[in-house]
């Protein structure tokens, strides 16, 4: 028996997905199909059961699942103290991140890692934080970094950066012509541009209305949009009003494109690791957990 045929099944049994398993693994539904059908005609036996467009384990799929579970443990385990005795900082690594640290803070971070550690292979895939802890969860990732609260308690959550988010306008609109402060009941008096559900951003901000007496259902949400460049788009053209992230406006001030308000009180959120409780920890992941903390002390 193949370790190939093991790892898809593994993946299928995770994910209880033939269309995400493929996904996860950069192959074709049809070669998944295979691959899990090779391993059912070696045991003689069905692993799964398809009904209704459901996949799910049977007795015998549950069995073979939890020590496929435990064979990759081992296999990682092996690897890690093989590697502990050769010194060597080496092998795979799979983050994922909510959308606004992919693509405002992991750039530079994972650039300065792997020009220290050029034989780590890094994947990262991109989701909203609910998508990430999920994957995390699943065990599709290895590491997230994820902008929201996390409640799993089977997850280790270690905060690494302090967000600070602010209202945005475009520098015309009344706002930003009125002064520098926004108390959060002025927001509801606007058009307001926001995230999507299961979006980080979006959990945070409805917390904070809530946390300042404010139903969120009375804010006047005009635009739904899944990322937040698409959210600067909408607000530079007017239409609305937002609360991003500073981190991901620096252009846009500097550009003068949209204008920036501090939110009285102020708003700030934490940046968290998020791994599995009992999965075990390899040298690569030790190592990018201690370099993103430093990073993050030299770049608050």
């Amino acid at each position: 028996m193949s370790d190939r045929r093991l790892k898809v099944f593994h993946t299928v049994a995770r994910l209880l997905s033939f269309t995400k398993a493929a996904n996860a693994l950069h192959m074709t539904q049809p070669a998944v199909t295979f691959q899990v059908r090779q391993l059912e005609e070696y045991f003689n036996t069905r692993l799964f059961d398809r009904t209704h467009n459901k996949v799910s384990l049977t007795p015998t799929g549950e069995k073979v699942s939890d020590f496929a579970e435990r064979i990759f443990d081992l296999y990682s385990e092996m690897e890690n103290s093989v590697r502990d005795l050769t010194g060597e900082i080496s092998g795979a690594l799979t983050i994922g991140a909510s959308t606004t640290i992919a693509e405002y803070m992991l750039p530079a971070l994972l650039g300065e890692f792997k020009n220290r550690y050029p034989e780590i292979n890094l994947q990262l895939k991109v989701s909203n934080s609910e998508g990430i802890v999920s994957m995390v969860e699943h065990n599709v990732i290895d590491l997230g970094i994820v902008e929201a609260p996390v409640t799993n308690k089977n997850l280790i959550v270690e905060v690494c950066h302090d967000d600070h988010l602010v209202v945005v306008t475009a520098p015309e609109h009344e706002l930003a012509k009125s002064g520098s402060m926004v108390k959060p009941e002025q927001l509801t008096q606007y058009p307001f541009v926001c995230r999507e559900q299961g979006s980080g951003t979006r959990e945070v901000i409805t917390q904070y209305l809530i946390d300042e007496n404010i139903n969120p259902a009375k804010m006047n949400y005009c635009m739904e949009l899944g990322s937040p460049e698409a959210i600067k788009g909408a607000v530079e053209a007017n239409m609305g009003i937002s609360i991003l992230s500073r981190s991901t406006i620096a252009k846009e001030l500097k550009l003068n494109t949209l204008a920036e308000l501090q939110l009285d009180p102020p708003l700030t959120r934490p940046f968290s690791f998020v791994r599995q409780r009992q999965k075990f920890r390899v040298s690569i992941m030790e190592e990018l957990l201690k370099f993103a903390h430093e990073y993050c002390r030299r770049n608050p």
